[in-house]
């Protein structure tokens, strides 16, 4: 996982450690998953770090810390330092108390290339941070574009910040985004998926006695 957050001009690990503090606000957390494979690390860099420079032009006080580690962190590190952006991208790693950093979060942003049904999703709105998402995969089966959070259909830089600046600039948007995400969790729960998977068997069923 990522995150973004709005801070200091300069951010030191005192702040990094600061982030468990419950009162710190206006963060953006963001999906990172860190396997090997290509296509995965071309979104995170293209699709995020290159959209970094636009979000600050517009939002300066903004800045990002990313959670987690894996295989593609040298090549995000690399990316990082030709765009000068070490002072406002933070990597502390993984974190125990990820969960309980993310209720700090402003918004939830995963820009995938591929992703399946994504329940990194259902964590953020479970914990009511608003979501901006690419709509890839099964990720609009949990995100509907501006209901409960926002979907970005175009894979460029300039999209990402785009969708990612409006989500900042309206608070109401967003606890508007977090109220219909709760519902959402509930259509994913254990018992609503338990009862959708029984009712699409009895449809299969009948359908098979119906041509018998």
């Amino acid at each position: 996982m990522r995150a973004l957050l709005h801070g200091r001009a300069h951010v030191t690990q005192e702040d990094i450690r600061a982030l468990a503090h419950p009162t710190l606000r206006h963060r953006i957390l963001i999906n990172y998953r860190a396997e090997a494979e290509g296509t995965r690390v071309e979104s995170v860099i293209q699709r995020l770090l290159e959209a970094v420079p636009a979000i600050l032009a517009a939002r300066p006080g903004v800045r990002f810390v990313w959670l987690g580690e894996g295989e593609c962190r040298a090549a995000l590190e690399r990316r990082r330092a030709q765009l000068g952006l070490e002072q406002v991208v933070l990597m502390p790693g993984f974190r125990p108390d990820a969960k309980a950093l993310m209720r700090q979060f402003t918004v939830f942003a995963l820009t995938s290339h591929l992703e399946g049904l994504c329940t990194s999703l259902l964590d953020a709105q479970t914990l009511g941070v608003p979501i901006v998402a690419s709509a890839v995969g099964g990720i609009p089966e949990v995100v509907q574009d501006d209901d409960n959070g926002a979907l970005i259909r175009e894979r460029d830089p300039a999209s990402v910040a785009a969708r990612v600046l409006s989500a900042l600039g309206d608070a109401e948007r967003r606890a508007r985004w977090v109220a219909r995400g709760h519902e959402t969790v509930r259509a994913f729960s254990i018992q609503h998926t338990a009862a959708r998977t029984r009712e699409e068997y009895r449809r299969v069923l009948d359908s098979i006695e119906g041509r018998g």
